[in-house]
């Protein structure tokens, strides 16, 4: 990658998008609207049939374990290396979260623990791709056909990244889910998508995401009404109780012209991840989330394991010091949340994760340009050199 500046944000169409909007209003001629034309290049980037936006990752997940049909009380299996969201999501739905451990390499879902704790309530796994890196299709899709559970992918972190065996992140499962939250790849502020290839489940993923109407198809560009017969006095318009999950024509506008982009952000932070990787495995007190071999990763962050030795706060002061930008830690396991604590859940024992979690350091790789990543880099030479 050249030195030029590459500043990641906002001078793609961005601005022309919204200024079209700001011109025409927000009722275009058909097939014209922002959240549309992100649906279909959404679906066409991952080969997909069916992409809905909606207004944040956490109501897709929730809309998306809706759309799977699963009764009251089922369980759902999902990492506790994770921020809550997922756990959040599999309560709106009226699911029970069953909480596995992760592997200490990767950082992914353990499959062996994960098998261990499947029973018969046991409905589907929620796989998420943590931090870049990607769950191997092939492990959990044996899995889930052994068992006839559901596979969810929950791809925040982890857009266009592919496991060892090239299959990208959302298209191993039956649903998946990506943010658009001002920390990834591509934002518009705040926002999601959902995506699918099974029918069925798309027209309930669109329904429930946007207020159960039931019009509504599984492409967004479709409804079975015309206008006249849906205004009738003796229309009714809703068949289940959905949720008002609507992206606006705004943020789709933003988040269709970041899908543009999708190459450039992802080459700046690889850029960095790989120059800081080549660092780490140098120095003897940090350790880096292993991405295995023909994978992908698209690093939403460099995630690194700590030294014992080392105190993780200490650490984070130098690095500031010696001009890096503030990095991050994991997000408690999710069991250890208060909020899942003081619940009613099973608090099933990943000691792993728990272990984990109290020693990642995640290094921010979304900076502006060339030169600043350079600095990061810098920062970590320093910081490693102080502390070996």
């Amino acid at each position: 990658m050249s030195k030029k500046q590459y500043f990641w944000r906002f001078d793609g169409n961005e601005n022309r998008y919204l200024n079209l909007i700001l011109k025409r209003g927000l009722r275009p001629k058909k097939g014209k609207n922002f959240n549309l034309l992100l649906e279909k290049k959404w679906s066409k980037l991952h080969r997909l049939k069916y992409s809905m936006t909606v207004n944040s990752c956490t109501s897709g997940l929730h809309a998306g374990l809706c759309a799977l049909s699963l009764n009251k009380g089922d369980e759902v299996l999902l990492p506790a290396l994770t921020p809550v969201m997922p756990a959040n999501a599999i309560i709106f739905a009226g699911l029970k979260p069953v909480f596995v451990d992760v592997d200490p390499d990767t950082f992914l879902i353990d499959p062996k623990d994960l098998e261990k704790k499947i029973t018969k309530k046991s409905k589907a796994i929620l796989l998420v791709h943590l931090y870049g890196n990607v769950c191997d299709s092939k492990t959990f899709q044996k899995i889930a056909k052994k068992y006839n559970l559901k596979i969810i992918e929950d791809c925040a972190e982890s857009l266009v990244a592919k496991d060892k065996n090239g299959v990208m992140a959302g298209t191993m499962g039956d649903i998946a889910v990506w943010s658009f939250q001002s920390a990834k790849h591509i934002t518009c502020g705040d926002g999601g998508i959902i995506a699918t290839s099974n029918p069925k489940i798309a027209i309930m993923a669109r329904k429930y995401s946007n207020l159960g109407f039931k019009f509504l198809q599984p492409s967004g560009d479709r409804i079975i009404v015309s206008k006249s017969s849906l205004q009738r006095p003796s229309t009714s318009r809703f068949s289940l109780i959905g949720y008002n999950y609507r992206m606006n024509e705004f943020s789709a506008a933003i988040a269709l012209a970041q899908t543009e982009r999708i190459n450039h952000f992802i080459k700046m932070r690889r850029y960095v991840s790989l120059k800081m990787i080549k660092e780490i495995n140098r120095s003897k007190i940090l350790k880096a989330q292993v991405v295995p071999k023909k994978a992908y990763s698209t690093f939403y962050t460099l995630s690194a394991v700590l030294s014992k030795k080392i105190k993780w706060i200490d650490f984070q002061k130098k690095f500031i010091l010696f001009g890096g930008d503030s990095f991050y830690a994991a997000s408690k396991i999710i069991q250890d949340e208060p909020s899942i604590k003081n619940s009613r859940y099973k608090l099933h024992k990943t000691p792993v994760a728990k272990k984990l979690q109290k020693h990642i350091i995640n290094f921010c790789t979304n900076q502006g340009s060339i030169k600043l990543a350079d600095k990061q880099l810098k920062a970590l030479k320093k910081t490693i050199n102080y502390f070996s």
